[in-house]
């Protein structure tokens, strides 16, 4: 066990002083004195260094006691994110203690604290990639291609980021001193200065009526062959949220998407975990069967037995809908920078095996000559992905693609996105081969609207040849309920009516990775097709902050639509406590868990919605917890 100098001087310190506190209170005390000044210093100089100096003392005084670490922090973080104690505490006493076991076992000065520093709050460069290179059980075949399509095309019905809360309150305060809103808390005003609607919010979760709205409306518009739901069932109450709260929560979301009549296939988020986030892996122990047990029986209405006994192994599943197409479901948050659980080892590229189990499930539809699609909940292209996870995924891609792989589908950032997989390190429409998309959240929180993707599928290839984005304008909410009537779904936008404007694509060609490509040239030569697409990643609320030509956002961006792989990405992991003086507030606001630490001053347009950081309305800052 190693302790470092500044914890055995103030030990030596503490047992010669003469104070009359008594002994024990004295010296718990004195280290966490210690441990909040260099956590004050971290948060106040945002770099590397201080960052690590932390984690070195959070360490060494957990060996010590853990409980001592927890209520210091607990104790500082009312005054440096404003938020209210019982926000606070959830928090830190739900989350904490999986932290601390980490950095535990972690080697915080030997390359796991820059590590840890980077990927959670970005005070650290990023560390060069280590997970090296994959050995795949054979070898690519020759001439490769994808199959010819049959020219029947199907609708798929493509859901993610449900946040449903059976907690809200219509009336109640929409502006509260909360990370979200619209609930009737101990605290909240007699008098709410902004009423919820009865429809929603937009910083607020669903309410269960717009859910079931959204399926309602569905079959007006497609009769989907079948549905991908890409996670996320539970609201963002993750102060609260827990193993009670999360059960009922996910019985009773597939019970109302049942009504729909069609076979889903779901795949297991980040908020499924109760605390949020933390999913342990054999390496770390921890136990978390409860949770797949409660998906292997909700699934089992669609999946058959062993895909079924599957989730209840990995969370993870493989099924065939028909024959020569299978859809495989990973369990992504084995690569989510928020689950704690994986920094006690962080040389262990391959937390539970995930990786090694898709290449099993890919060689054998290869072998079998089958099309695949991926489903997940965090994608590979996004920061909230680990890096060296993020590089063996790629790998994987370029294996497999694009005689395999057909498509692949995400969630988590619950905007309208899209992100590319090229086969070589220029990328360019000759070397893209794979597609993620990224489906838009049911939840308008935070400030977007509701909305759902159609796409239109040839059954023979399964590539995809439109698709179709959906949305409600939440700004009408009041309205829907002054006039006793329901949300205007509509179709926002077709993406080969939208993008085809600009690069035209033959009716008998799917939106492939190429003609992708090709389209995010069309964002950097014609900023109309750009902006176009900045509104649409928003779904048309226009309240997610401006992409300028005069900034480097729309670079960054488009940078950010070619990178499968999450070292590529132009945005940078920069999450801080913000507040009212700050500029564009709205647009960097996000909802989960992140850091105190930012390396630069936030951009507008680098921020994820799902898994960061914390926003109180009323105060105007955002929130990030250990």
């Amino acid at each position: 066990m190693r302790i470092s100098p500044w914890f055995v001087a103030l030990s030596l310190a503490v047992a010669s002083s003469v104070n009359a506190v008594p002994a024990p209170l004295q010296k718990r005390n004195a280290f966490e004195d210690e441990l909040k000044a260099l956590w004050t210093a971290a948060i106040q100089k945002k770099d590397c260094g201080s960052c690590v100096a932390a984690l070195v003392g959070v360490k060494d005084l957990a060996y010590l006691n853990q409980n001592w670490v927890l209520d210091a922090v607990n104790d500082l973080c009312p005054s440096l994110t404003n938020q209210t104690a019982d926000v606070c505490s959830g928090l830190v006493y739900s989350q904490g203690p999986t932290f601390l076991n980490s950095l535990i076992s972690a080697d915080i000065t030997g390359g796991d604290g820059k590590q840890i520093c980077f990927q959670t709050t970005g005070a650290c460069p990023a560390p060069a990639i280590s997970s090296g290179t994959l050995t795949f059980p054979k070898p690519r075949p020759a001439n490769t291609s994808a199959p010819a399509p049959n020219g029947t095309q199907v609708d798929i019905l493509h859901l993610s980021d449900w946040h449903v809360d059976d907690l809200y309150v219509p009336g109640s305060e929409a502006a509260c001193n909360k990370p979200m809103c619209c609930r009737k808390y101990a605290d909240s005003p007699v008098t709410p200065t902004r009423p919820a609607s009865s429809w929603g919010d937009f910083f607020c979760d669903s309410p269960l009526k717009l859910g079931q709205d959204l399926l309602k409306y569905v079959p007006s518009v497609a009769s989907p062959n079948f549905v991908i739901m890409t996670g996320d069932i539970p609201p963002h109450d993750v102060w609260l949220a827990n193993q009670s709260t999360v059960v009922p929560d996910e019985a009773e979301a597939y019970a109302v998407m049942a009504t729909l009549g069609a076979k889903i296939y779901p795949t297991v988020g980040n908020h499924e975990a109760g605390p949020p986030n933390l999913f342990p892996t054999v390496a770390s122990g921890g136990n978390i069967s409860w949770l797949y047990d409660g998906l292997a029986q909700e699934w089992s209405r669609w999946l058959p037995p062993d895909a079924v006994n599957s989730v209840k192994n990995y969370g993870a599943y493989t099924t065939s809908p028909q024959p020569g197409f299978r859809i495989i479901s990973l369990n992504t948050n084995f690569c989510y920078t928020l689950n704690f659980y994986l920094y006690a080892h962080t040389d262990d590229y391959d937390p539970n095996g995930m990786l090694n189990w898709l290449i099993t499930q890919l060689q054998a539809a290869e072998d079998a000559k089958e099309r695949v699609w991926i489903i997940g909940h965090v994608g590979p292209s996004q920061t909230d992905c680990i890096q060296n996870w993020s590089a063996l995924y790629y790998q994987v891609i370029q294996r497999y693609s694009p005689h395999v792989v057909a498509e692949q589908f995400f969630g988590h950032t619950h905007y309208d996105e899209f992100a590319l997989f090229y086969n070589s390190t220029t990328k360019n429409a000759q070397t893209a081969i794979s597609t993620s998309w990224i489906g838009p959240s049911v939840t308008p929180y935070v400030n977007l609207n509701p909305g759902f993707r159609v796409y239109k599928v040839d059954a023979g290839n399964w590539n995809i040849y439109d698709s179709l984005t959906y949305v409600a304008d939440l700004n009408q909410a009041a309205a829907w309920d002054a006039a006793g009537s329901s949300p205007n779904w509509h179709l926002e936008y077709s993406a080969r009516q939208a993008y085809g404007a600009y690069v035209p694509v033959a009716a008998n060609q799917p939106l492939s990775a190429s003609w992708w490509h090709q389209v995010t040239m069309a964002f950097e030569s014609n900023s109309t097709a750009f902006q176009q697409y900045w509104t649409y990643r928003g779904k048309s609320a226009n309240m997610t902050g401006s992409c300028e030509a005069n900034t480097t956002c729309p670079a960054d961006t488009i940078c950010n639509l070619r990178a499968g792989n999450s070292s590529d990405t132009c945005s940078h992991i920069t999450f801080s406590i913000r507040s009212s003086d700050d500029e564009q507030v709205n647009a960097d606001v996000i909802s989960g868990l992140r850091s105190h630490f930012k390396r630069a001053p936030l951009k507008p347009w680098d921020k994820k919605l799902c898994g960061g950081i914390f926003r109180t309305h009323t105060e105007e800052n955002v929130f990030a917890s250990i």
